[in-house]
């Protein structure tokens, strides 16, 4: 049932947004342990299971595939069972798929444990954005996004620097694995204790938070001035569900809204923004996708160095991530506070940022070291984080209240990138290993994918909803 807000108490506004973000930040990470624990041990699982290159790319693209696939269905089960449910319900499937991988001994095995983990990871970032439409205020989207973004880079470049410090200490590949199981499991059960789908229906949120987080003095550029945190779908009961009006609930047929569903898919096909959308998001995770895969290997093929120095330095991408996302959202926050743009403060954030990403990391295949060659990516990757939280407040805003839907689709996108790059560059590695081919080809090919990412950005309008 609808709480009524009258009764909570005013006063100072609590800060259980800010405590949920935290809770959805970490939940980020530590879903990247599982995700990047497979590229941070691609070497020493393939001399432990006698697998190749191109077998190793098939597996990594194993996931992307489940990930491309359960997008969108992710994103429904966030809207249709409450992202508490979901959310939590999620996390445990997802450590228990990658406990499959840790006690895998064959290559079907090890591509089902790892095509399971990316069906269900997928609704995470969707189930992610509709929680901060639902609990953050639109002033804080860039910075509230960014946080999430940044807590991804945290996990993957922690994963990858821990696990290469733990195989070189001689720590066995399984049971790095089996512990990093253990984190989402416990998460699961903390976070459905604590969390609420929706704000009203949190005890520990007074009447003063309610207001900041309904931002109910806002409006958009078109003149609505709807609130931002009414739930869409408050209660569910008997084929039915209770949504506003005027304030009131209102019981509405699940079939109508399973009628708006198809209206949906027409608009998104119709919209040049959502396109836009997409597209960038291939490219820019076209662009990632080596370094969260096959980077570490990179690194021990082309200079020779030991695991403990591969994972330090390919771990020096992701954490400059960290830093561009956080400094992203600010820019994001301050460019639509001082131009009113949503347009500036999005596509002409993201064009900027993915442009000089693209130009730095085709410099870095002039460098002579590994350290060199990481640490000028690594200034591009800054560059890179920045234009992510554009990505997900232009999500957030077009998507409007189909926001895990949008997000849903758009990763699938990304999705496509990681499923074909990581197999398509362990059969090049392979070929280049055997032809001694040219291995900057590598790094030239990925800064063209930050560049087309930049490109996109001009077919994207924040200001038209799907």
């Amino acid at each position: 049932m609808i709480q009524d807000l009258s009764e909570k108490h005013s006063g100072s506004p609590t800060a259980v947004r800010w405590i949920v973000l935290a809770i959805v930040a970490f939940a980020s990470a530590s879903a990247y342990l599982t995700r990047y624990c497979i590229s941070a041990a691609n070497t020493t699982i393939q001399q432990d299971l006698g697998f190749n290159d191109a077998q190793m790319g098939q597996l990594m693209s194993a996931f992307a595939l489940g990930y491309l696939l359960c997008q969108v269905p992710g994103g429904w089960l966030g809207t249709r069972f409450g992202t508490r449910i979901a959310f939590a319900f999620l996390s445990i499937l997802w450590s228990l798929c990658n406990f499959g991988s840790a006690i895998a001994i064959g290559f079907k095995v090890m591509w089902a444990s790892r095509f399971s983990l990316g069906v269900f990871q997928a609704g995470l970032a969707p189930v992610s954005a509709r929680i901060l439409k639902d609990w953050i205020p639109i002033r804080w989207r860039g910075v509230s996004s960014a946080c999430i973004a940044a807590s991804m880079s945290v996990g993957g470049a922690f994963t990858l620097w821990v696990t290469g410090w733990l195989l070189a200490h001689d720590y066995g590949w399984r049971g790095i694995f089996a512990a990093y199981s253990l984190v989402g499991i416990v998460w699961a059960f903390g976070f459905y204790w604590y969390f609420r789908t929706f704000p009203n229906d949190h005890s520990a949120v007074n009447q003063a938070e309610l207001n900041l987080i309904v931002d109910a003095g806002e409006s958009n550029r078109n003149g609505n001035t709807s609130r931002e945190i009414v739930p869409d779908v408050t209660e569910v009961e008997d084929g039915h569900v209770e949504l506003p009006h005027n304030g009131d609930p209102c019981r509405v047929s699940v079939a109508a809204i399973d009628r708006d569903s198809g209206t949906l898919v027409v608009n998104m096909l119709q919209s040049v923004a959502m396109w836009g959308l997409c597209i960038q998001a291939f490219f820019r995770a076209a662009g990632y996708v080596f370094f969260a895969t096959w980077f570490f290997a990179f690194l021990e093929y082309v200079y020779g160095i030991t695991r403990a120095e591969a994972g330090l330095l390919s771990s020096l991408p992701l954490m400059a991530v960290v830093v561009g996302s956080l400094l992203g959202g600010v820019i994001v926050d301050w460019l639509l506070r001082v131009s009113g743009s949503k347009w500036i403060s999005r596509s002409g954030t993201a064009i900027v940022a993915l442009t000089v990403c693209g130009i730095l990391t085709m410099a870095s295949a002039w460098t002579s070291s590994a350290t060199e060659l990481a640490t000028v990516i690594a200034l591009g990757a800054v560059f890179a984080g920045i234009g992510s939280p554009a990505g997900w407040a232009a999500t957030i805003d077009i998507g409007g209240r189909n926001t895990a839907i949008v997000m849903g689709v758009t990763n699938m996108a990304g999705c496509l990138a990681g499923v074909i790059l990581p197999t398509l560059l362990g059969s090049w590695f392979q070929d280049i290993r055997e032809t001694d081919g040219d291995w900057d080809l590598v790094i030239y090919l990925h800064a063209a994918f930050y560049c087309f990412g930049a490109l996109s950005w001009l077919m994207v309008n924040p200001d038209r909803e799907v």
